[in-house]
């Protein structure tokens, strides 16, 4: 998600979106949606679309943070 107006489109669309470790396992995805598949069913049932991101801990709503510039 390194491009801002990616999530400004996706938000505009009004659908909802689950983001996941791009590193991780198949084993550790499974886990993870394991682990978090009653509120992702929650939040993808809910009549307020947005952009999720499923961590270790919990499935918080996506915030774009801007890159750092190295010098």
């Amino acid at each position: 998600m390194e491009r801002p107006h990616e999530l400004e489109a996706y938000r505009a669309a009004k659908i909802h979106m689950f983001y996941l470790p791009g590193e991780a396992t198949r084993d550790h995805l499974r886990s993870l949606v394991e682990r978090h598949l009653t509120t992702i069913v929650s939040y993808a049932t809910s009549r307020h679309p947005e952009v999720w991101r499923i961590t270790d801990r919990d499935v918080t709503p996506f915030v774009h943070r801007k890159a750092r510039h190295q010098r």
